[in-house]
Protein backbone atom coordinates (compact mmCIF):
# COMPACT_ATOMS: atom_id res chain seq x y z
CA UNK A 1 0.00 0.00 0.00
CA UNK A 2 1.22 3.66 -0.70
CA UNK A 3 1.29 6.63 0.59
CA UNK A 4 -1.33 7.89 -1.39
CA UNK A 5 -3.76 4.71 -0.71
CA UNK A 6 -3.23 5.56 3.31
CA UNK A 7 -3.62 8.61 3.06
CA UNK A 8 -6.84 7.76 1.53
CA UNK A 9 -8.20 5.27 4.39
CA UNK A 10 -6.93 7.50 7.29
CA UNK A 11 -9.71 10.06 5.54
CA UNK A 12 -12.42 7.84 5.38
CA UNK A 13 -11.52 6.72 8.82
CA UNK A 14 -11.70 10.23 10.09
CA UNK A 15 -14.63 11.13 8.08
CA UNK A 16 -16.26 7.72 9.16
CA UNK A 17 -15.55 9.07 12.96
CA UNK A 18 -16.85 12.21 12.22
CA UNK A 19 -20.03 11.43 11.16
CA UNK A 20 -20.26 8.99 13.58
CA UNK A 21 -19.72 11.77 16.06
CA UNK A 22 -22.12 13.90 14.79
CA UNK A 23 -25.35 11.31 14.39
CA UNK A 24 -24.57 10.33 17.88
CA UNK A 25 -24.79 14.09 18.90
CA UNK A 26 -27.83 14.59 17.03
CA UNK A 27 -29.85 11.70 18.57
CA UNK A 28 -28.79 12.39 21.94
CA UNK A 29 -32.00 14.57 22.49
CA UNK A 30 -33.98 13.38 19.07
CA UNK A 31 -36.87 14.31 19.30
CA UNK A 32 -38.82 11.15 17.42
CA UNK A 33 -36.60 9.07 19.86
CA UNK A 34 -37.92 11.10 22.87
CA UNK A 35 -41.66 10.84 21.93
CA UNK A 36 -41.15 7.39 20.90
CA UNK A 37 -40.04 6.23 24.34
CA UNK A 38 -42.76 8.19 26.15
CA UNK A 39 -45.45 6.40 24.22
CA UNK A 40 -43.75 2.82 24.92
CA UNK A 41 -43.38 4.17 28.78
CA UNK A 42 -46.62 5.17 28.60
CA UNK A 43 -47.48 1.52 27.14
CA UNK A 44 -45.80 -0.63 29.68
CA UNK A 45 -47.42 1.13 32.48
CA UNK A 46 -51.26 0.69 31.29
CA UNK A 47 -50.11 -2.49 30.22
CA UNK A 48 -48.47 -3.09 33.62
CA UNK A 49 -52.04 -2.07 35.53
CA UNK A 50 -54.13 -4.57 33.35
CA UNK A 51 -52.24 -7.20 34.83
CA UNK A 52 -52.91 -6.00 38.37
CA UNK A 53 -49.50 -4.41 38.82
CA UNK A 54 -49.91 -1.11 39.87
CA UNK A 55 -47.23 1.41 39.88
CA UNK A 56 -49.55 4.35 41.43
CA UNK A 57 -48.00 6.11 38.51
CA UNK A 58 -50.34 8.20 35.94
CA UNK A 59 -47.81 8.96 32.92
CA UNK A 60 -50.19 11.99 31.58
CA UNK A 61 -48.88 14.13 34.15
CA UNK A 62 -44.92 13.92 33.13
CA UNK A 63 -45.87 14.47 29.60
CA UNK A 64 -44.45 18.00 29.83
CA UNK A 65 -41.09 16.03 30.23
CA UNK A 66 -41.53 15.56 26.11
CA UNK A 67 -40.73 19.43 25.93
CA UNK A 68 -38.18 19.69 28.85
CA UNK A 69 -36.09 16.67 27.18
CA UNK A 70 -36.26 18.35 23.50
CA UNK A 71 -35.61 22.09 24.78
CA UNK A 72 -32.58 20.80 26.97
CA UNK A 73 -31.35 18.71 23.42
CA UNK A 74 -31.79 22.51 21.67
CA UNK A 75 -29.61 24.03 24.30
CA UNK A 76 -26.89 21.17 24.30
CA UNK A 77 -26.28 21.10 20.69
CA UNK A 78 -23.31 21.10 19.03
CA UNK A 79 -22.42 25.04 18.11
CA UNK A 80 -23.49 24.58 14.75
CA UNK A 81 -27.05 23.93 15.31
CA UNK A 82 -27.42 25.17 18.94
CA UNK A 83 -31.24 26.69 19.34
CA UNK A 84 -30.35 28.27 22.94
CA UNK A 85 -33.44 30.39 22.28
CA UNK A 86 -36.09 27.79 21.56
CA UNK A 87 -34.25 25.53 24.13
CA UNK A 88 -34.87 27.79 26.97
CA UNK A 89 -38.54 28.92 25.87
CA UNK A 90 -39.37 24.80 25.90
CA UNK A 91 -37.55 24.07 29.31
CA UNK A 92 -39.79 27.10 30.78
CA UNK A 93 -43.07 25.97 29.24
CA UNK A 94 -42.26 22.18 29.92
CA UNK A 95 -41.37 23.08 33.80
CA UNK A 96 -44.10 25.24 34.31
CA UNK A 97 -46.62 22.07 33.09
CA UNK A 98 -44.94 19.72 35.14
CA UNK A 99 -44.51 21.72 37.82
CA UNK A 100 -48.70 22.50 37.48
CA UNK A 101 -49.22 18.76 37.30
CA UNK A 102 -48.02 17.87 40.74
CA UNK A 103 -49.89 20.39 41.86
CA UNK A 104 -46.50 22.39 42.75
CA UNK A 105 -47.87 25.92 40.94
CA UNK A 106 -50.92 27.28 39.70
CA UNK A 107 -50.30 27.26 35.87
CA UNK A 108 -52.73 27.18 32.94
CA UNK A 109 -52.74 28.22 29.23
CA UNK A 110 -53.73 31.47 30.12
CA UNK A 111 -50.29 32.17 31.86
CA UNK A 112 -48.59 31.43 28.26
CA UNK A 113 -49.66 35.03 26.51
CA UNK A 114 -47.38 36.95 29.39
CA UNK A 115 -44.46 34.30 29.14
CA UNK A 116 -44.68 35.28 25.34
CA UNK A 117 -44.83 38.76 25.92
CA UNK A 118 -41.69 38.38 28.02
CA UNK A 119 -40.03 36.25 26.10
CA UNK A 120 -40.21 38.94 23.24
CA UNK A 121 -38.98 41.83 25.47
CA UNK A 122 -36.36 39.26 25.97
CA UNK A 123 -35.62 39.24 22.62
CA UNK A 124 -35.77 42.61 21.52
CA UNK A 125 -33.26 43.63 24.69
CA UNK A 126 -30.90 40.82 23.58
CA UNK A 127 -30.93 41.92 20.30
CA UNK A 128 -30.13 45.55 21.03
CA UNK A 129 -27.37 44.69 22.94
CA UNK A 130 -26.07 41.70 21.39
CA UNK A 131 -27.07 42.35 17.57
CA UNK A 132 -27.93 39.00 16.38
CA UNK A 133 -26.09 36.58 13.37
CA UNK A 134 -26.90 37.77 9.75
CA UNK A 135 -28.40 35.11 7.77
CA UNK A 136 -25.89 34.17 5.15
CA UNK A 137 -27.31 33.01 2.21
CA UNK A 138 -24.49 31.17 1.07
CA UNK A 139 -23.81 29.25 4.42
CA UNK A 140 -23.83 26.05 4.24
CA UNK A 141 -25.20 24.82 6.97
CA UNK A 142 -29.15 26.13 7.78
CA UNK A 143 -29.96 27.12 11.08
CA UNK A 144 -33.15 28.69 11.83
CA UNK A 145 -35.33 29.34 14.93
CA UNK A 146 -38.96 31.03 14.16
CA UNK A 147 -40.12 31.83 17.76
CA UNK A 148 -43.43 34.17 18.27
CA UNK A 149 -42.40 35.30 14.78
CA UNK A 150 -41.50 34.68 10.94
CA UNK A 151 -39.72 35.18 7.82
CA UNK A 152 -38.54 34.21 4.92
CA UNK A 153 -35.01 33.10 4.07
CA UNK A 154 -33.30 32.25 0.84
CA UNK A 155 -29.69 29.93 0.47
CA UNK A 156 -27.67 29.59 -2.91
CA UNK A 157 -25.09 27.62 -1.52
CA UNK A 158 -23.70 25.33 -3.97
CA UNK A 159 -22.40 22.89 -1.22
CA UNK A 160 -25.25 22.67 1.37
CA UNK A 161 -24.84 20.39 4.49
CA UNK A 162 -28.08 20.31 6.13
CA UNK A 163 -29.83 22.12 8.94
CA UNK A 164 -32.24 22.35 11.75
CA UNK A 165 -34.92 24.31 10.98
CA UNK A 166 -37.51 25.41 14.29
CA UNK A 167 -40.85 26.98 14.78
CA UNK A 168 -42.57 27.96 17.62
CA UNK A 169 -45.78 29.94 17.89
CA UNK A 170 -43.94 31.43 14.39
CA UNK A 171 -43.03 30.39 10.88
CA UNK A 172 -41.32 30.81 7.43
CA UNK A 173 -40.08 30.02 4.67
CA UNK A 174 -37.04 28.46 3.55
CA UNK A 175 -36.36 28.60 -0.29
CA UNK A 176 -33.66 26.14 -1.52
CA UNK A 177 -34.56 26.70 -5.12
CA UNK A 178 -31.26 27.99 -6.15
CA UNK A 179 -28.74 25.84 -3.79
CA UNK A 180 -27.18 22.60 -4.74
CA UNK A 181 -25.38 19.86 -2.52
CA UNK A 182 -22.72 17.09 -3.20
CA UNK A 183 -23.17 14.14 -2.99
CA UNK A 184 -26.01 11.67 -3.12
CA UNK A 185 -28.15 13.14 -0.21
CA UNK A 186 -28.64 15.86 2.86
CA UNK A 187 -30.98 15.89 6.21
CA UNK A 188 -32.91 18.71 7.64
CA UNK A 189 -33.92 18.42 10.96
CA UNK A 190 -37.55 20.06 11.73
CA UNK A 191 -39.41 21.11 14.68
CA UNK A 192 -42.86 22.58 14.78
CA UNK A 193 -44.71 23.38 17.67
CA UNK A 194 -47.86 25.91 17.23
CA UNK A 195 -46.07 26.91 13.94
CA UNK A 196 -45.18 26.23 10.42
CA UNK A 197 -42.64 25.79 8.21
CA UNK A 198 -42.79 25.50 4.36
CA UNK A 199 -39.47 24.17 2.86
CA UNK A 200 -38.95 25.31 -1.30
CA UNK A 201 -36.91 22.92 -3.31
CA UNK A 202 -35.80 22.55 -6.88
CA UNK A 203 -37.87 20.55 -9.10
CA UNK A 204 -34.84 17.78 -9.83
CA UNK A 205 -34.66 17.23 -6.00
CA UNK A 206 -36.27 14.10 -4.47
CA UNK A 207 -37.78 14.38 -1.15
CA UNK A 208 -38.83 12.21 1.22
CA UNK A 209 -40.28 13.46 4.62
CA UNK A 210 -40.50 11.29 7.52
CA UNK A 211 -41.71 12.14 11.00
CA UNK A 212 -44.35 12.59 13.91
CA UNK A 213 -47.57 14.85 13.12
CA UNK A 214 -48.91 14.93 16.38
CA UNK A 215 -52.54 17.09 16.21
CA UNK A 216 -50.18 18.02 13.21
CA UNK A 217 -49.19 17.49 9.69
CA UNK A 218 -46.54 16.62 7.79
CA UNK A 219 -46.86 17.01 3.86
CA UNK A 220 -44.61 16.19 1.31
CA UNK A 221 -46.19 18.15 -1.83
CA UNK A 222 -42.96 18.25 -4.35
CA UNK A 223 -43.31 16.50 -7.92
CA UNK A 224 -39.96 14.93 -8.80
CA UNK A 225 -38.87 16.36 -12.44
CA UNK A 226 -39.09 13.01 -13.97
CA UNK A 227 -43.30 12.46 -12.94
CA UNK A 228 -43.49 16.04 -14.18
CA UNK A 229 -41.88 15.03 -17.83
CA UNK A 230 -41.91 11.98 -18.78
CA UNK A 231 -40.32 12.09 -21.87
CA UNK A 232 -36.86 13.84 -20.37
CA UNK A 233 -33.76 11.51 -19.68
CA UNK A 234 -33.65 11.03 -15.72
CA UNK A 235 -31.23 8.68 -15.94
CA UNK A 236 -29.01 9.73 -13.49
CA UNK A 237 -29.49 9.03 -9.85
CA UNK A 238 -31.97 12.05 -8.41
CA UNK A 239 -30.30 14.11 -5.25
CA UNK A 240 -32.42 12.95 -2.33
CA UNK A 241 -33.26 15.62 0.11
CA UNK A 242 -34.40 13.59 3.46
CA UNK A 243 -36.70 15.81 6.00
CA UNK A 244 -36.70 14.22 9.59
CA UNK A 245 -38.82 15.48 12.84
CA UNK A 246 -41.75 16.45 14.34
CA UNK A 247 -44.47 18.77 14.09
CA UNK A 248 -46.83 19.04 17.17
CA UNK A 249 -49.74 21.21 16.43
CA UNK A 250 -48.18 22.51 13.87
CA UNK A 251 -47.10 21.70 10.02
CA UNK A 252 -43.92 20.99 7.75
CA UNK A 253 -44.92 21.49 4.05
CA UNK A 254 -42.40 20.76 1.41
CA UNK A 255 -42.96 21.93 -2.46
CA UNK A 256 -41.30 22.60 -5.65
Amino acid sequence: MDFREKDMVQDNYHKSYENRHETSARTLFDTRAIIGLFIILAGVIYLLRNLGIDLGLNVWEWWPLILILIGLGQVLQPQESRQTGAGIFLLILGSAFLLNNLDIIDFNFRMIWPLILIFIGYSILRKNAWPGRRIDPSSDYINLAFIVGGGDHRFNTQDLKGGKITAIMGGGTIDLTRADFKGDEIALDVFAMWGGIEIRVPESWQVNMTGVPILGSMDNKTIHSADRVPNADFSSKPKRLIIRGTAIMGGVEAKN
